[in-house]
């Protein structure tokens, strides 16, 4: 058995257990999706409402044995994400979310990913936490984080360029 289909039973049978799917929901998806990709399969479920997000989340949970994170509508800490190259970032699906002291939470979607923690450490020298979330919000998460940094600089430098004033350039001097 290879490890997608490992991944899709356990899940399964967790949802099933959950009383989330039926037994015959599960032996259905277990075979449907023997060989398709992990991430096929997340996008499935939650996509045709057999699953709701929090349900999945949970399930995600106890396959891994860590805890969950929704990092939807999460604010993320600008510092944490420029540790890290965006394509890095959407490759191995994952976001650092917090630090404390020296312990950095990441919020990553498959935390058994080969040389994950490996690719991390290449960026950081704490020591790593994972919590499991949803790979489609973390993509987005990521997205929408560089995309926004990116327009807000092209804005910056479009402003420059035409000469509008800097956010400083309000302060007047009174004194003459």
């Amino acid at each position: 058995m290879n490890g997608n289909s490992t991944f899709v039973e356990g899940l399964a049978k967790i949802l099933a257990k959950m009383k989330v799917i039926s037994t015959d929901e599960m032996e259905g998806l277990i075979h449907d999706f023997k060989v398709s990709p992990k991430a096929r399969f997340d996008y499935f479920l939650l996509e045709e409402g057999i699953v709701e997000k929090d349900d999945l989340l949970r399930a995600l949970s106890e396959y891994y044995q860590i805890p969950y994170f929704d990092i939807e509508g999460y604010f993320f800490n600008r510092d944490l994400l420029i540790l890290f190259p965006k394509d890095l970032l959407e490759r191995d699906v994952f976001i650092p979310i917090e630090l404390d002291e020296s312990i950095m939470t990441i919020v990553v979607s498959d935390p058994e990913l080969e040389n994950l923690r490996d690719d991390i450490g290449d960026y950081t020298t704490y020591v790593i936490e994972f919590r499991v979330g949803l790979r489609r919000d973390i993509i987005s998460a990521i997205r929408e984080f560089y995309d926004k940094n990116v327009r807000e600089l092209e804005e910056e430098e479009a402003d420059k360029e035409s000469g509008a004033p800097d956010d400083d350039d309000d302060i007047v001097d009174f004194i003459s």
